[in-house]
This record gives structure tokens, sequence and C-alpha cells, in this order.
């Protein structure tokens, strides 16, 4: 009986113990979580998301040339926007397998009052040609600061999927041929 009394006790013991690690894992709370489908194929989505030279087009704008300083992870690379100004980012994770990557915004392009902040771009397959596209943001820092930053997040998010949506949804311009006489 003092056998099975001490294995009882043994297993809940292990189960608590357990249950108790789970209870400690820290859950990521997301400061922007923006989602848009587009009506492609999540294949043509990724390919897009890697290409530079597209980002004036699928940002609308917004953005006027994402230039990547190295080849190999983590990346540097300098944005430079509409307006002139510049902002250095690192790309620290593009995967190739799972379709999505992920960068930070270096110390000296954030504004006074921010610690960090991480973005992450998401890819899913919504069906055969359907794709949502989900950029994550999380800021550490005072909340002034991240409030008003957030702000200025959320229009470059919007701008981008506005730029996607025209983009991937804009027929192609046909020209009438003009008889030869």
């Amino acid at each position: 009986m003092k056998r099975i009394l001490f294995m009882l006790v043994l297993l809940v013991s292990v189960a608590m113990q357990g249950k108790a690690q789970m209870a400690t894992a820290a859950v990521v709370s997301w400061d922007i979580d923006r989602r848009i489908e587009v009506p492609v194929a999540r294949d043509s989505v990724w390919s897009l998301l890697k290409n530079n030279g597209l980002v004036a087009v699928l940002s609308n704008g917004y953005v006027k040339s994402m230039v990547n300083k190295g080849t190999e992870l983590p990346i540097a690379r300098e944005v430079t926007f509409k307006d002139g100004s510049k902002r250095d980012e690192l790309l620290k994770q593009l995967e190739e397998q799972h379709r999505f990557l992920v960068y930070t915004i270096e110390k000296d392009a954030l504004p006074t009052g921010l610690k960090a902040v991480q973005v992450a771009i998401f890819t899913k397959e919504k069906g055969d040609d359907s794709t949502e596209i989900n950029w994550m943001v999380k800021l550490d820092g005072d909340s002034g600061a991240k409030k008003k930053y957030i702000e200025t997040l959320n229009a470059e998010i919007e701008q981008y999927a506005t730029g996607f949506r025209n983009y991937l949804t804009s027929k192609p311009k046909v020209i009438q041929a003009v008889r030869m006489q």
C-alpha cells in the first residue's frame, strides 16, 4: 500500500510541476495585429514580399526604396520613405518553408521613449487562390511613445494593404491595335 501511495504522490508531483511550468510560459501580446486577404496563391505573395524592387508599388508609394546591405542573416537594410526620411532595419528571420519574415527597427531609428520594435509578417493560405497577409508588431517602451508610433506603423501597414490590393487586383491595360493600311 505504501508503494502505491508513494507512486501516486510522485505522479501528482510530476504533473503539478509540468502544469506550473506551462503556466509561466509567456504569451506574446502584439501591439498591432493587422490582416488582409488577397486573391493570389501564397507562393506568389511570398515572392512579392521578398522583392525589394516592388516595395514602392506594394507600399502604395509610401516607401520609396528598400536596400539590403548584405546577403546573410541578419541582414541590415535601409528603408527610404516618400518624404525622404530613412529607417534602418535588421532582417532577422526569412523563413522560406513557413513563408514569414521578422525584422527589428534599429534603436537609432526609434523615436525617443521606445526601446525596441519587432515586426513579423506572416502568410497563410486561405484557399486555392487566396492568401492572408498578417503584420504583427511588438513595441517596447513608454506608453506615450508606443501609442504615437503605433499610429505611424498602422499608417504604413495600411499603405501596404492598399498597395498589395491594388497591385494584385489591377487589370492589365490593353491598348487597341491600330490597323495598318
